[in-house]
């Protein structure tokens, strides 16, 4: 059972670790991002063997770690539970409840990414500035680290990437990226303006505008397919630009979470979280044969259906679309869902509607 309340305080985040090594302003960001879990005493809350997506750390009650004989108990705010209850994984032990317990349940690659840019987001900013000691401001690139997109990367990672970009310069009406051309280059936006288009025979009611710090170009290098859309500079600026090799070979793989059978079951039931397999085939691959209780929504639906999904749900796309399966998963990330690439089957035999 989930209980919304009562939350924890700023004050009684900063009692865990390795939390407490976040900056503010990502301390806030985890806050807001906690699930609280509650389980009756006698409940097995961890396994020995298993893997979760998840970090739980005691907030109150009792836990009893390993066997009744050789085993030890943790209670709620001693400096053993300031620690999370499965820190390793595998998990080693099993942990469950001597008296009814709550937890609050912290993601993995969250805490990761958040640690990651408190301590090396700062770094990485002022390395490169070292590096281009021209640049007018860093805001730009703080903006950068602080997406998804990196997020995610190794800071070794980060750094080569960082100085691995190209400044080219440009103008107010160039066009940066043609509709229908393969793409060679990502890109970021390091002052100026630019205004993204389709071709006169797409409807597009809006004409959305990129700004400092915005990136564009990574779907064409995901999927291998061509420009989906053109971008043309509404002013004179810089852009960022990074090789095609160098983004497939240190960013890609990062962009695509992975998730299996067994981990979707456990991140689900341990944090209380509804999920829902994705289709991401054209409707008639779907009916010809596809996996029982998931939703069929096309790629090329996928932007527009995007407002009418939950996002408290986590999405897991089935990977029978291939390339567009991997495509729907960074979408649905940038997007701002949680969003991951199943990578076997759910134990459901495929059917046909």
């Amino acid at each position: 059972m989930t209980n919304s309340t009562p939350r924890l305080s700023l004050e009684g985040l900063r009692q865990f670790s390795p939390i407490d090594f976040l900056t503010p302003h990502y301390l806030q960001q985890l806050l807001d991002s906690l699930q609280y879990v509650e389980h009756q005493a006698g409940s097995v809350l961890l396994r020995r063997g298993e893997n979760s997506l998840a970090l739980y750390f005691l907030l109150e009650g009792e836990v009893w770690l390993g066997n009744k004989k050789l085993g030890r108990s943790i209670q709620a705010g001693s400096p053993e539970a300031s620690r999370a209850l499965n820190e390793n994984q595998p998990q080693a032990i099993d942990v469950a409840a001597s008296s009814d317990v709550r937890l609050m349940a912290v993601e993995r690659g969250l805490l990761e990414r958040l640690l990651s840019w408190s301590q090396s987001a700062s770094y990485e900013v002022a390395s490169l500035q070292e590096e281009q000691p021209h640049a007018e401001s860093d805001d730009w690139l703080s903006k950068l680290l602080r997406s998804p997109l990196f997020g995610r990367l190794p800071p070794a990672h980060l750094h080569l990437l960082l100085a691995r970009f190209e400044f080219v310069e440009v103008q107010a009406g160039d066009c940066v990226v043609h509709y229908g051309e393969p793409g060679e280059h990502f890109y970021v936006i390091k002052q100026g303006r630019a205004l993204i288009s389709l071709p006169a025979s797409y409807q597009q009611p809006l004409q959305p505008e990129l700004h400092r710090g915005d990136f564009f170009g990574e779907e064409a290098l995901v999927s291998g397919s061509v420009r989906a859309a053109s971008i043309t500079m509404l002013e004179d600026g810089v852009l960022a630009r990074l090789q095609r090799n160098l983004f497939i070979e240190l960013v890609r793989p990062t962009l695509i979470p992975q998730i299996n059978a067994t981990q979707l079951q456990q991140l689900t039931a341990h944090g209380n979280k509804n999920s829902l397999l994705l289709d991401i085939r054209l409707p008639m691959e779907y009916r010809m044969a596809h996996v029982p209780a998931s939703m069929n929504l096309p790629l090329a639906q996928l932007r527009q259906q995007a407002a009418n999904l939950d996002n408290t749900t986590l999405y897991a796309v089935l990977p029978e679309g291939g390339v567009r399966s991997e495509l729907a998963v960074h979408l649905l990330n940038q997007l701002g869902f949680e969003a991951y690439l199943l990578t076997e089957q759910p134990g459901q035999a495929p059917v046909a509607a």
